[in-house]
């Protein structure tokens, strides 16, 4: 549609007026007095104020979409934030007046930082649409709004086009290894990085004041002046701390750019005055002994009226290269890079511009010749960069000028930030920058890149999708959290139904992905990058939340132990969540399930027992974080691998190692007993084949099968269904399907188990449940007996016969066992004050232990710890229990571990007077009580 300029021009001032008064709002005279201040200090350039008097106004006047978009062109120029720092600001102020002013320039330019090559594309185009439509008055008119961002047709078509490249770009990532040069780098900008030929030195300059003697302020930007740095390689091969080059730095802006070979001559830019919007020059200084000379301008045939701002000098002293902005006949335009070189006689010819195969009509900055002579690197605004200035590399003859072919660096050097002040060691093997990037301590900070080692970290394009259960379009929280620095690294919000969470993030080991939303279970998932090959990554994950109720469950995959006991800073952001879920539903309890991968090195026993142990140290850890006891079921769940989510040759077998949690009603208790939960005398014997045609209507076309079944389960808790299946990832559908099925109709998971078989028909068959063990209230049934759980110990002369009538067996207790027994639960182990460690003392009666009850597979042992009096009750309760498990673990190779259970009197059954330090350390103990369970294999 074509509108008369006349009317263009209204419409254009129209809407000025109305994002000043911000959806309609008229604003107060303090809102006007805030935008009015931050407007005159956005055409003066000085971000800081804006940045200072928007943070506080948006607390106050959180509506005013005018606010949150000064607030991000100030933190998008603030030299001490990350560029994409100002992208929340301005999605706010879209958010509060879609399209106004800039908006879509400014969210382009932050989506493309960010690596969000979609969003950055829609976002230029809307930009680009919003520029064609302006005539040139209108276009005047729009000039005089307070932070203006002047741009071309041409310049966001450049853009757009960057950004539809980025994502191929990410993809040919080198694997090169790059670290965060952290003991140079500061909140504030850290820059050219020089390195020595040996290797041993690394120059850099900085605001830092930390260690500086400069302190004062420069009145343009509020900063410290720049000074120049430098940090010596330690014996270790790492860097030692920064010093300060007190000798060169003077009190104006001192930056360090060029060192030669022999390392006696520094170069350095220098502004000629006292602010940064002066023009600057280079200078040199020389080392005479263990002294430096004062700056003084170059010798060489550099400076000029124009900005000479970077400069690199070849081994042999002969040729430099630098950058200029001179408005010659040659100059191509912005700055170029020019070159010189020494006659025969000593002088300096005149500087030539290197040409197009170089510059560009954009700007070229920061060249470095290598040492060996051949290789000019530089960065430059164009030739194809990927955003921003991008590092190139050509071959080079000094003596001719001769150029080979123009070669971009692959991330992790380049990215769509800008990347400037590359060199290379003369070895080739490190390589240092300068760039602002997301991961950074704020503005620009130095990278080192390992040439010669495999990047520790992926670059990973994320493409995440979640939805509900019931299809409701919920606001979702999704969590990237780092596990080795238990840091959250992304914290987004992502739509359901139909929104996508799309960017890109440097990963390496085990990160944890936490989705979240108010009236859902949460999920989590645990990735290991270090699995995969590639350099790069696309993951693309779906997540389908389910609405809060009772009895449903799901996995937690990023709770971690450490020989045995839970790992709490690694678990943290996992369990912070299950308490989020608890605060927010206090009425409802946890139950915590532990689950273990196959390991053919130890048995089913075992690793059911140790499940149990990681389910009693996660509710430990929820109890540490403040959940309280109401809202768990303190009881120790383990079922080892009898519920696993992948089969055991599978790449993700090792994802069967994880925990779960169980929504259950506030007061839920597991049965203690199932003695009076049977009301059958015989039960259906029959094997059913399941039909396995389709997946889809796998449950729907055995339902009569499984409805059987399931009335047979209820009736009698000590009935168990076995589904025996081949060990297909289809068949371990299947079974999951069943169980789910029979737990959604009520059946305890005690009664489920399953059967892989290879090449076995899938099918389902129920029997009486055999080995668990009494403790934990399930003990066997045989239909030959009663249903008592355990018969009354029977004294016969002198030897005692317990009789089991659950299993029908019996132990005969010589007056040797007796003896033996009363002699272990007649002694104690002490323990130091306020430790779990007892060393090795008692090794030999434990192994005395150990083998009584390898003899008696029907006998097991009860560990109770016991403390002082020392400290508070909860503590010391606590410590009992870390005391019982330390001696527990002697026995973890026990056929049946299962018969080994721990506990902890605290301070509440002391043996001696805690008055007396004697008597405190008698009272510092475990005891033994021998009991018997009902069966074991």
């Amino acid at each position: 549609m074509c509108y008369p300029r006349q009317r263009l021009l209204l419409i254009v001032l129209l809407i000025h007026f109305a994002s000043f008064f911000a959806i309609g709002q008229e604003l107060t005279n303090k809102e006007k007095k805030a935008l009015k201040e931050a407007e005159t200090y956005l055409r003066l350039e000085e971000y800081h104020f804006v940045e200072d008097e928007m943070l506080e106004s948006t607390k106050l006047s959180p509506s005013i979409a005018l606010m949150w978009y000064y607030l991000g062109i100030a933190t998008f120029y603030s030299p001490t934030k990350n560029k994409v720092d100002a992208l929340p600001y301005f999605e706010k102020a879209n958010e509060l007046s879609p399209d106004m002013r800039q908006v879509n320039y400014w969210l382009g330019k932050n989506y493309q930082l960010s690596t969000q090559f979609d969003k950055a594309v829609v976002a230029y185009q809307k930009a680009r649409g919003e520029l064609a439509k302006l005539d040139e008055d209108a276009l005047k008119e729009a000039k005089k709004n307070a932070g203006y961002q002047n741009y071309t047709i041409e310049e966001l078509d450049r853009f757009i086009e960057q950004s539809q490249r980025g994502t191929a770009f990410m993809e040919q990532a080198d694997d090169k290894l790059m670290l965060n040069l952290s003991l140079a780098n500061t909140y504030l900008p850290d820059i050219t990085p020089i390195i020595t030929v040996d290797a041993q030195r690394l120059y850099f300059t900085s605001h830092r004041q930390d260690i500086s003697s400069h302190h004062e302020l420069d009145p343009h930007d509020q900063l410290p002046y720049q000074d120049v740095f430098y940090m010596d390689r330690r014996e270790d091969g790492y860097w030692g701390s920064p010093k300060e080059f007190v000798e060169i730095n003077t009190e104006e802006h001192d930056a360090a750019i060029a060192l030669t070979a022999d390392g006696n001559q520094l170069f350095m830019y220098r502004s000629v005055g006292a602010s940064t919007v002066n023009p600057g020059d280079i200078y040199e200084v020389h080392r005479k002994g263990k002294k430096w000379t004062s700056p003084k301008p170059i010798s060489a045939p550099i400076n000029s009226s124009a900005l000479e701002t970077h400069m690199s000098m070849s081994s042999d002293g002969k040729v430099i290269i630098f950058t200029s902005n001179r408005t010659d006949k040659n100059a191509h335009g912005g700055k170029d890079l020019y070159i010189v070189r020494q006659l025969p006689n000593g002088e300096w010819a005149e500087p030539q511009n290197m040409g197009d195969k170089i510059n560009t009509d954009l700007d070229e900055e920061s060249p470095y010749i290598h040492p060996d002579g051949k290789v000019l690197y530089f960065s430059s605004q164009g030739h194809h960069s990927i955003g921003g200035f991008d590092v190139f590399k050509v071959d080079i003859d000094l003596k001719t000028g001769e150029l080979g072919e123009l070669e971009q660096l692959n991330y992790p050097v380049n990215s769509p930030s800008d990347d400037l002040f590359y060199v290379m060691s003369a070895d080739g093997s490190e390589s240092y920058f300068s760039s602002v990037r997301e991961e950074g301590m704020g503005g620009f900070d130095i990278y080192c890149v390992k040439n010669n080692e495999s990047n520790v970290r992926k670059v990973v394009f994320f493409n995440l999708k979640v939805n509900t259960e019931n299809a409701k379009k919920v606001k979702a929280h999704v969590k990237l959290v780092n596990i080795q620095t238990h840091e959250v690294e992304k914290d987004e919000i992502v739509y359901t139904d139909g929104g996508q969470l799309k960017f890109m993030h440097r990963c390496a080991d085990d990160y944890a992905i936490l989705v979240s939303a108010e009236g859902y279970l949460f999920k989590s998932e645990r990735i290991n990058f270090d699995l995969y090959e590639t350099p790069t990554i696309e993951l693309n994950e779906f997540y389908e939340l389910q609405t809060f109720a009772v009895n449903k469950s799901e996995p937690l995959n990023n709770i971690y132990f450490k020989d045995g006991e839970l790992d709490l800073a690694s678990s943290t952001a996992e369990l912070q969540e299950l308490k989020t879920l608890v605060d927010d539903h206090s009425s409802y309890s946890l139950e915590i399930i532990g689950h273990s991968n196959f390991d053919d090195s130890k048995s089913p026993l075992v690793l059911e027992f140790e499940t149990k142990t990681k389910s009693m140290e996660t509710l430990e850890g929820l109890k540490t974080i403040g959940v309280e006891d109401d809202n768990l079921i303190n009881e120790n769940i383990g079922y080892g691998t009898r519920f696993p989510l992948y089969l055991k040759d599978s790449p993700d077998s090792w994802k069967n190692d994880r925990m779960e949690y169980i929504i259950r009603p506030k007061g839920y208790r597991k049965m203690l007993s199932r003695a009076a939960n049977c009301t059958i005398e015989t039960y259906d014997q029959e094997y059913y084949e399941l039909d396995t045609r389709n997946d889809v209507e796998f449950i729907e076309r055995n339902e009569g099968k499984l409805s059987h079944l399931l009335s047979e389960l209820k009736q009698c808790a000590y009935l168990e269904l076995v589904i025996t299946a081949d060990n297909s990832k289809k068949s371990l559908m299947e079974i999951n399907q069943v169980f789910k099925y029979m737990e959604d109709n009520g059946v305890e998971r005690e009664q489920l188990t399953s059967n892989i078989v290879s090449d076995a028909t899938t099918g389902m068959n129920l029997q009486y449940i055999e080995d668990e063990v009494a403790e934990d209230g399930y003990v066997n049934y045989d239909p030959q007996h009663d249903h008592d759980e355990i018969h009354e110990e029977l004294i016969s002369g002198t030897t005692e016969l317990v009789e089991t009538r659950t299993s029908g067996a019996s132990i005969a207790k010589s007056n040797e066992d007796l003896a033996f027994e009363s002699r272990i639960e007649d002694m104690t182990i002490q323990f130091p004050f306020n430790s779990e460690e007892f060393g090795h003392a008692h090794d030999d009666v434990l192994q005395e232990i150990f083998d009584y009850l390898e003899n008696n597979p029907l006998k097991g042992l009860k560990i109770i710890g016991h403390t002082d009096s020392t400290g508070p009750d909860v503590y010391n309760t606590y410590l009992g229990m870390q005391r019982a498990k330390s001696v527990a673990y002697f026995f973890k190779d026990l056929s049946n571990p299962n018969r080994i259970s721990v506990d902890s009197k605290g301070e509440d059954e002391p043996i001696a007077s805690n008055s007396t330090r004697n008597g405190r350390s008698e009272n510092r103990r475990i005891q033994f009580k021998f009991q018997v369970v009902s069966n074991a294999k």
